[in-house]
């Protein structure tokens, strides 16, 4: 039985993409042979590894098979291996393939029924409409997406929307494969910097702290903005009176503790008002960039309800704790982790990680990790530590998705009724903290203490997505008003220090810059909506397009270009596209639904736009495999690319007068359109079709 009868015409399997259709002929091909020479051998050992061909006289895609020829393989010289597939492909007779070819050393070229196989590319695009490059094989699964996770201690900053970005494009890629994504925003809300703004609260109250530009809020500042001066008084305070960290320890404890006092400040509650407030200020400045959450989940509630303590006793009578009573860290309880004593700075930072209570009994970060990756996973459930949340609507965000909150009894929800079902929430198959590159030995020291409390497969579907930190070009650092007289070429931030620049004084400049660039084309002001959608497609572009291993450095100008590698490019491209249709609409031309007749050949440029249409959905289901958002962007950036190389090399679509021709390309651009809406959305961008 020859392969021959198994296989479809392409234009009749409309779940295929090229790709999936070539790779099934291969296979089937590859059966016979083996069948034939007596070879006993799993195909699926064999690396199918079909890519564009080198040049255009060789076909349209490559196969080269001189991997397969080794003795531990097929045990043949490759180019006959080729030579003999290349024969039994043909006598498939597919329609979707004009010529196969052979080329040294070993390869097998397809030169593919271009028109037919177009027509088939465009009616699965149609088809699918809005729903195509999505996938099912995540159905079933949840998974947890941890992003933004700001301390609840100031305005958001530069380097926290590359976190928000990153995050909120996996959670929107995971999505599209089918799997329920939980997008979570960890309030730390009890750390040492929201007690440096309570100290700082305090003692302006008590007159004993001056803040640069007058101790009230300034005219037109918001709340986070005006902490974010206070944190930086505070931290000069420190340096001037070093006594004044004695009233932070006893904040930290009291926030930790979360009691109220019988008498003085009540610092757990103002650290409470004071988060509620910043955190509302954060959600309104990501909403700005469409980035949405499904809960908040607070430090304090993993304090207050006592799991943090449960965490800690299943280490200690594990034996999994040491207490040291010398060195430094005399008096912490730490979780012993790697060989050998700290030898140099970066080995005494790394011994940070692992203590989990200080010697003056407050919990570090990675202790509180812990307990709250026990809780992400559903490990809470377990009656040896029985802990349970409540949950309670925060509000409706700005794309209609409702927000819920984490709370305990102890605490106040706000002003919201609607209760969750609590298990609703956590219980995940799979957890992505996405955390930047700095806190990375931190992460490892989570995922090894559930390994080490038996959590092995939770330990193992633990992910972390590390990234570099953001710097400045100088150009942009002068304009965002920072001194930039030393001459450098990039500016890093140190929050502490008061070098920073905040998330919404960089998407207010980009909206102001984007009004000036526009305004030297001569054209008529865009509107605000539109300004702001641009604005917003350049930052989150940038943020996720590079390496994440790879510090970036933000510069304004290169990243709002109307042309090349940025996120307005591609928006322009989109809105192009919507543009031939309304012109043709316009005209008074009815786009047809169904290609009746085909072009007899396809010129270059429609063929290589359509060949990148038609691979969206694997590059989708790759990129978010990998968990790499650049991956997306890289395929966003080149569907943009080769829309605009159509549009320069072929004749305008109005002005076309063979009716074939005109009906396959007008068609092309509604294909165009839906796909470009589809990766468009998934990278987080609102589709502009007017500019």
């Amino acid at each position: 039985m020859t392969a021959h009868s198994e296989v479809q015409p392409m234009a009749a399997s409309q779940t295929e993409d090229i790709y999936e259709y070539l790779t099934l002929l291969v296979k089937q091909a590859i059966r016979t042979y083996l069948e034939k020479e007596q070879i006993e051998f799993d195909i699926e050992q064999l690396p199918i590894d079909l890519r564009f061909s080198a040049q255009a006289s060789f076909g349209d895609y490559s196969m080269p098979v001189m991997s397969w020829a080794g003795k531990k393989r097929l045990g043949r010289p490759p180019l006959p291996i080729a030579e003999a597939l290349a024969n039994i492909l043909r006598t498939l007779n597919s329609s979707a393939i004009q010529e196969i070819t052979v080329t040294k050393p070993a390869y097998i070229n397809f030169r593919l029924n271009r028109p037919n196989i177009g027509k088939a590319i465009i009616e699965r695009i149609l088809e699918a409409g809005p729903d195509f490059g999505q996938n099912e094989i995540g159905i079933g699964t949840k998974v947890i997406v941890e992003h933004t996770a700001i301390n609840s201690n100031k305005a958001a900053h530069v380097g926290h929307l590359r976190n928000s970005c990153i995050g909120d494009t996996v959670v929107r890629m995971l999505r599209s494969q089918g799997y329920t994504v939980e997008a979570e925003n960890y309030i730390d809300d009890s750390g040492v910097q929201v007690a440096d703004v309570v100290v700082g609260l305090n003692l302006l109250q008590q007159g004993k702290l001056e803040l640069p530009g007058g101790n009230d809020m300034l005219p037109g500042e918001t709340f986070d903005y005006y902490c974010s001066r206070i944190y930086v008084a505070v931290g000069k305070a420190y340096e001037e009176q070093p006594e004044l960290k004695d009233l932070r320890r006893t904040i930290l404890h009291a926030i930790e503790q979360g009691e109220e006092p019988t008498s003085g400040p009540d610092y757990p509650a103002q650290a409470s008002d004071l988060s509620r407030q910043i955190v509302q200020a954060h959600l309104k400045t990501m909403s700005r960039l469409n980035i949405s959450y499904d809960l908040l989940t607070w430090e304090s509630a993993i304090l207050h309800a006592g799991l943090w303590q449960h965490t800690f006793e299943m280490l200690r009578q594990r034996g999994l704790l040491e207490k040291p009573e010398t060195g430094p860290a005399a008096g912490c309880w730490i979780l012993p982790f790697g060989d050998g004593e700290a030898q140099n700075n970066e080995e005494n930072e790394r011994m940070q990680d692992k203590i989990l209570v200080r010697s003056d009994g407050t919990a570090t970060y990675t202790a509180k990790d812990i307990a709250n990756q026990l809780w992400k996973f559903g490990l809470t459930d377990d009656p040896a530590i029985g802990v349970q949340f409540h949950y309670a609507s925060w509000g409706i965000q700005h794309d209609g998705r409702k927000l819920w909150t984490m709370f305990t009894p102890q605490s106040k929800p706000g002003t919201a009724n609607e209760k969750g079902d609590p298990k609703k929430f956590g219980h995940a198959k799979r957890v992505i903290n996405v955390i930047d590159v700095r806190q990375s030995y931190t992460q490892q020291v989570v995922y090894e203490s559930l390994r080490r409390l038996g959590y092995l497969e939770q330990a193992d579907n633990s992910k972390h997505i590390g990234y570099e930190v953001v710097t400045l070009s100088r150009a942009t650092a002068a304009r965002l008003g920072i001194d930039t007289s030393d001459g450098r070429e990039f500016y890093a931030m140190s929050g502490r220090k008061g070098i920073e620049i905040k998330a919404d004084d960089l998407i207010n400049t980009a909206i102001e810059r984007m009004r000036e660039v526009h305004k030297q084309t001569g054209k008529p002001d865009l509107p605000e909506e539109t300004t702001a959608a641009l604005a917003a497609s350049a930052i989150r572009y940038f943020m996720v397009r590079f390496n994440l291993q790879q510090i970036i450095t933000l510069d304004m100008d290169e990243a709002i270009r109307p042309s090349g590698d940025t996120g307005v490019y591609i928006q322009y491209a989109y809105a192009r596209a919507n543009s031939i249709q309304r012109r043709l609409q316009e005209e008074g031309y009815a786009i047809p639904e169904h290609l009746e007749v085909l072009p007899e050949q396809l010129e270059q440029s429609e063929w290589e736009l359509l060949r990148h249409i038609d691979a969206y959905p694997r590059r989708l289901a790759e990129a978010s495999e990998q968990l790499a958002p650049p991956l997306l962007a890289s395929y966003a950036y080149d569907l943009a690319a080769h829309f605009t190389d159509f549009y320069e090399h072929t004749t305008a679509i109005v002005k076309e007068t063979n009716e074939h021709v005109k009906a396959f390309r007008a068609i092309l651009v509604v294909a165009t359109i839906q796909a470009m809406n589809n990766v468009l959305r998934v990278m987080g961008f609102e589709p502009l079709e007017r500019i």
